[in-house]
């Protein structure tokens, strides 16, 4: 008998006596039958999920649990709310993502038992469990995917300097392309970056000791500090610099590069949160104008200690510090159960037009693809200009609520661009050097700088599998990125 692995995760208590994966993929045949002709016209084959049937033992003889506590633990293991990868020792080069479909029946004999277990493989593929990836060389990359079906593919490609455009095409059959080459419109960089900050280093900001306002939703008092990650990646709230009752925190501000100041702009912050340690946390970035006076807050709450019902707000001042809720967006039930999760938060001015985008993301395998999930985006009118301020600085703030315990929350990074008037038809140059560029051509998922940048798909372009063999893939425009290709080779 041998075992198997679901999940990444395997059981010593277990061993598969055999499972049924089929030869091939079951399919189901759409047949037109045309008056006067033999038989019919076939118009579509669609391939049927695949089914796996597995005869498993689970065996107690030797074990410290009962039986029915090994049962109870194997019924968790196996239940997910998605496909996970399943790897049998028969086929420790294969890869099946596989969800459990059915109760398990179960035979018992004193301490051990006979269980089936059947799976659903949504995508009847099986995969190589090896990721193979490959550089291209003078935007050129060629692909060997040595399996018996056409393979997707993961595109990851880093700008090295500014560009309105990415495409990637196989020979002259398919193409996929983000942004827009079209020489005959102007070409300029409307968008420039203001404030890019990975919080790797405190310099430039500047710890706050008192603020002039006050933020009902996201706020407290000032006066702790910060820490950095030990991998210089985040900032952090020092816990033991704050004292006092209520919401007291830290708080760090800096002005915009060459201390510019900008009418219309965009400013995105990233930050982790830990909810596998529950506690009470706020957060929020402030933007303030030209006059030191906070104009935005763009924040998260967690205000409940024992739970974990997070929320994103977004708030705007006037002139006199009055502040207004326009955003106020709960986390997805989904989101519970996670023990840790990055945050988007995007804010964008356009003459009298707020735009707020929010999305999140973890990291899960083949190859750590990033998924960005419970998106969402509103707009506000200020139909009374009353928050039409320009913005010259912000500051970044994290708080702890009392003696309670604290969520752990890291900021990861902000960036802010101005945004500039736009001709019409003119072209931007939406992908900034330094960007990085990732398309995943199964799930259809692109994103620039971690940001779900699919509205910029070009129409026509489309997303495309290389085929068995050997394909060879042509990056443009030339000499602009450096890009890597990542597959699975993949079986009927």
């Amino acid at each position: 008998m041998s075992n198997f692995s679901f999940n990444g995760i395997r059981k010593n208590y277990c061993n598969y006596m055999d499972y049924d994966a089929g030869w091939g993929q079951s399919r189901e045949l759409e047949i037109n039958e045309v008056r006067g002709r033999p038989g019919g016209v076939l118009s579509n084959i669609k391939e049927e999920p695949r089914e796996i049937e597995v005869s498993v033992l689970v065996d107690a003889t030797y074990n410290t649990q009962t039986l029915y506590e090994l049962a109870d633990d194997f019924i968790s293991w196996l239940t997910t709310d998605e496909p996970k990868e399943l790897i049998f020792d028969r086929e420790p080069d294969k890869v099946y993502y596989a969800i459990l479909s059915s109760r398990i029946d179960t035979e018992e004999f004193v301490t051990f038992g006979k269980a089936t277990v059947k799976f659903t493989c949504v995508d009847p593929y099986k995969y190589s469990a090896k990721t193979f990836e490959n550089t291209a060389i003078s935007d050129q990359v060629s692909i060997a995917n040595t399996g018996t079906a056409d393979a997707p593919i993961i595109v990851e490609a880093t700008a090295l300097k500014n560009t309105n455009f990415f495409q990637i095409t196989k020979g002259d059959e398919d193409y996929f392309m983000i942004g827009e080459d079209d020489v005959d419109k102007p070409l300029n960089d409307y968008s420039p970056l203001i404030l890019g900050d990975e919080l790797r280093t405190f310099k430039g900001w500047n710890k706050q000791d008192a603020k002039n306002f006050t933020d009902n939703h996201t706020g407290g008092g000032v006066g702790g500090t910060f820490n950095q990650s030990t991998s210089k990646e985040s900032f952090y709230l020092n816990e033991e610099s704050v004292t006092g009752t209520g919401w007291q925190g830290a708080m760090y501000k800096r002005s915009f590069v060459n201390n510019v100041s900008a009418q219309d702009f965009s400013t995105t912050v990233k930050f982790g949160i830990n909810q596998k340690r529950k506690g009470a946390v706020h957060f929020a970035q402030y933007l303030y104008d030209t006059d030191g006076r906070v104009i935005a807050s763009i924040g998260y709450s967690n205000a409940n200690p024992n739970q974990v019902t997070g929320r994103i707000i977004i708030t705007l001042f006037n002139q006199n510090g009055d502040q207004i809720k326009i955003y106020d967006y709960k986390n997805n039930p989904s989101l519970y159960k996670m023990d840790e999760f990055v945050v988007y938060i995007k804010l964008e001015r356009r003459s009298n037009q707020f735009k707020i985008k929010t999305w999140k993301y973890r990291e899960i395998p083949y190859p750590l693809r990033k998924i960005a999930f419970d998106q969402h985006e509103k707009i506000y009118m200020d139909s009374g200009k009353f928050y039409a301020r320009p913005i010259a600085s912000l500051s970044l703030y994290s708080a702890k609520n009392g003696n309670n315990p604290v969520m752990p929350l890291y900021i990861f990074g902000t960036y802010t661009r101005e945004l500039l008037p736009k001709p019409v038809g003119a072209r931007d140059m939406i992908i900034k050097a330094g960007d990085e560029v990732m398309i995943d051509m199964k799930t259809k998922n692109v994103l620039v700088n971690e940001e779900p940048f699919l509205s910029e798909k070009t129409f026509g372009s489309d997303f495309f599998n290389v085929d068995k063999g050997v394909s060879e893939l042509f990056i443009y425009p030339t000499g602009v990125f450096d890009t890597r290709i990542l597959w699975r080779d993949r079986y009927l």
